[in-house]
């Protein structure tokens, strides 16, 4: 009904344009004179252009995207430009062209997705525009829409082009000094089932060179003295096993949440932990083994993506969820209330130890709610520890020395 209604109002104004031109073709008939057939001249060009510019069919028009990134960071510039051309080259005077965003924000916001164009006899024109500090999440662009109209307005097309593309914004992350929170050097004796790695910050002594030794290893002035190659000798150590658990429920910090538990899984990867993430939400999803830069990534794109949700529409963590999983759990929280430390105290008995980030707008601004609130996951065993933006760069260190 809508698209049948501007169709009419379209013809309508056809209609009104054609009974204008024979109306003052009559009246200079009638009237004659030079003053009379000189308006008529001056108005029948105007008069063409506005029939020829309803015959003119927008669906020539053909466009393509380009996106710099389709992935860039929480605060980063989106890059786009896009290049539209046409088989015929009509005069078009006033274009205008949009691009539609499924998030109205960010229209709101960015006035350069709009942009008016004199087409004129062009076959093609390019246009660029950038998007700057776009929030976390994901974002479509629908397509563009393109309106155009004669000198008077008395004709106005609208035309929607359909080219969609995704966008994602990844959580900033904070370089962090890493610090093991379980590993240990063997001394005769394993502790638990952790993978062993080579920790290349300390050689222990030297050997004769094997196939399949890193050139990195190998130790330079033994060779030099003697002319055999001799390959350095490293500490074994244990990798720890940790679970980064995110609190998905509504809270004031909950950027700032995602922000922690991105940079957190990040630095752990880069260092060889055997790392693990588990998110809630309306579902629990759970990414069990973070090897890999492509396992990294789909963290990120789930990071990307989450919204927080209510505490009616959480789902319950299940004891199973852990059952697979082992070593030490991270909680990322904004709100560590009575019913969620239970749920995680609950759901986390086979795990080693139990350490909670508590993500605060400012550690002098403490509530006494908050308080208590930590008093109480301290006394189930819980280390807990508060931190504000400032403090994500030095996290591990802190929980270190708890």
């Amino acid at each position: 009904m809508k698209r049948s209604g501007k169709y009419l109002s379209l013809t309508t104004r056809l209609v009104f344009i054609v009974s204008l031109f024979f109306s003052m073709y009559v009246f200079a008939m009638f009237q004659g004179g030079t003053v009379s057939w000189t308006i008529f001249y001056m108005v029948t060009p105007f008069l063409l252009y506005s029939i020829a510019l309803f015959l003119y069919p927008l669906s020539v028009l053909k466009v393509k995207r380009s996106i710099r990134s389709k992935t860039i960071e929480k605060g980063g510039k989106l890059h786009v430009t896009l290049h539209i051309t046409r088989s015929f080259p009509f005069p078009l005077l006033y274009t205008t062209i949009s691009e539609k965003w499924d998030d109205a924000r960010v229209i709101e916001s960015v006035p350069q997705t709009k942009q008016f164009f004199i087409f004129g006899f062009k076959k093609e024109i390019e246009w660029s525009y950038e998007v700057d500090k776009l929030p976390r999440g994901q974002y479509t662009i629908e397509g563009l829409e393109v309106e155009i109209a004669d000198f008077f307005g008395w004709i106005q097309k609208r035309s929607f082009i359909e080219l969609k593309d995704s966008i994602l914004v990844f959580p900033n992350t904070t370089s962090m000094h890493y610090v093991p929170i379980d590993a240990q050097y063997d001394r005769g004796s394993l502790l638990s089932p952790y993978s062993l790695v080579k920790d290349t910050t300390m050689a222990t002594g030297v050997r004769d060179y094997q196939a399949g030794d890193r050139v990195t290893w190998i130790h330079w002035k033994s060779f030099a003295r003697t002319q055999n190659l001799m390959t350095k000798e490293f500490e074994d150590r244990q990798s720890e096993d940790l679970v980064v658990l995110l609190d998905g429920r509504l809270s004031d910090t909950f950027e700032e949440q995602v922000e922690l538990t991105a940079s957190l899984i990040e630095e752990a990867s880069s260092q060889q932990a055997s790392i693990a993430f588990v998110s809630t939400g309306e579902e629990i999803t759970v990414f069990p083994f973070i090897h890999s830069a492509e396992q990294l990534n789909e963290v990120f794109v789930h990071l990307a993506k989450i919204k927080p949700v209510s505490v009616n529409d959480m789902k319950l963590i299940a004891r199973s969820t852990f059952s697979a999983l082992a070593g030490s759990v991270i909680v990322v929280t904004g709100k560590p209330d009575a019913a969620f430390i239970q749920t995680v105290n609950h759901v986390t008995t086979s795990m080693k130890s139990v350490i909670c980030f508590v993500v605060v707008d400012k550690i002098q601004a403490v509530s006494t709610e908050l308080q208590q609130q930590v008093a109480y996951a301290k006394s189930k065993g819980i280390a807990v520890h508060l931190l504000s933006r400032k403090q994500f760069s030095d996290a591990f260190k802190e929980v270190s020395s708890l």
